[in-house]
């Protein structure tokens, strides 16, 4: 031992001491370790290109302006609050924004979809898509697109055509939607495997959320005119018949805005577009990983080789 290394502390030594047998160890087993790491890499390869390439069409939506006129109501319900009248049916104390946002991944408007537009199909048995004719390749064994039927053998409680609660757990993995709170933006983020479905689901998403929120406000209003013109009949006091026909005007308005915008709760900032590159699988990322994940594992085999059992001899990865 050098003078150098004498005035080391002895734990220092004792790790260098351990640094190098690991090292030696690994050394040794260097055909292993090389061999492992490329066969989990070469699987990582197999199996990237065994994945589905995804397409992502983007939307950007702010909340439409028609979320002032809820406001407006708001406040004259609740007046008419102290005035010992409860309006019926109304939910104007929830912005069209926080409405449209929590019905664009519910199973209602995934209903809607179904019942108008008839998604299920590409929802659930969509297999391929053929670049060169832009169509949809459909699972045969789930559905029949020349018959238009659905041939799928399945066992209770699942039915020969799925259910709205089966097809929403894959509407819910298509569909992402996140909300900027300093800013109000709302990004809506729609994934397929053929790019012009994703663009056009966008579209249906943002047409439908939108007639969905304006049905419920003017079906809201409608029963609460009726139930303020039956109030006014009633109501001996001319401040209340006063306040009652404010409320009146005020439901009018919205139920004209209402009937009158397309984009009643979310308006468009940025639309979609039909994607043209994929956002998934990263197949460079897949491969990387895993072939990190196998040099770790052959290490680990190693180690455990020789700290468990005390094997000295060379590992062969074609003797395990």
């Amino acid at each position: 031992m050098s003078d150098n290394e004498k005035d080391l502390p002895q734990e220092y030594l004792d790790d260098e001491i351990v640094l190098i047998e690991l090292f030696n160890v690994l050394w040794i087993n260097k055909l292993f370790l090389a061999a492992w790491t490329g066969l989990v890499f070469l699987i990582s390869i197999i199996y990237s290109l065994t994945l589905t390439n995804i397409y992502t069409a983007e939307t950007t939506l702010a909340p439409s302006a028609s979320s002032d006129m809820s406001s407006n109501l708001s406040q004259y319900a609740g007046l008419a609050s102290m005035a010992g009248i409860s309006l019926p049916g109304s939910s104007s104390g929830i912005s069209d924004k926080d409405l449209a946002l929590s019905l664009l991944k519910s199973k209602g408007l995934l209903q809607r979809l179904i019942d108008k537009h008839d998604i299920l199909p590409d929802l659930i048995a969509a297999y391929h898509w053929d670049l060169t004719s832009n169509s949809v390749i459909y699972d045969s064994d789930l559905y029949d697109d020349i018959k238009n039927v659905w041939v799928r053998d399945v066992k209770p409680p699942y039915k020969l055509v799925p259910s709205t609660q089966e097809a929403y757990e894959f509407f819910d993995k298509a569909i992402a939607v996140l909300e900027n709170k300093k800013t109000g933006l709302i990004f809506l983020k729609v994934d397929h495997l053929s790019p012009e479905i994703a663009y056009q689901w966008s579209l249906l998403l943002i047409q439908e959320v939108n007639e969905y929120v304006a049905d419920m406000r003017i079906k809201e209003a409608q029963l609460s005119i009726d139930y303020l013109n039956d109030q006014i009949k009633i109501t001996p006091y001319p401040e209340l018949r006063a306040l009652f026909y404010e409320l009146i005007q005020q439901h009018t308005q919205s139920m004209m805005l209402a009937k009158v915008r397309p984009e009643y709760a979310l308006t468009t900032l940025d639309p979609p577009l039909i994607p043209e590159m994929k956002s998934k699988p990263k197949r460079a990322l897949i491969c990387i990983l895993g072939t990190l994940l196998g040099g770790m594992l052959s290490v680990v085999i190693i180690l455990v080789r020789k700290y468990g059992f005390n094997k000295e001899d060379e590992l062969n990865i074609f003797r395990l």
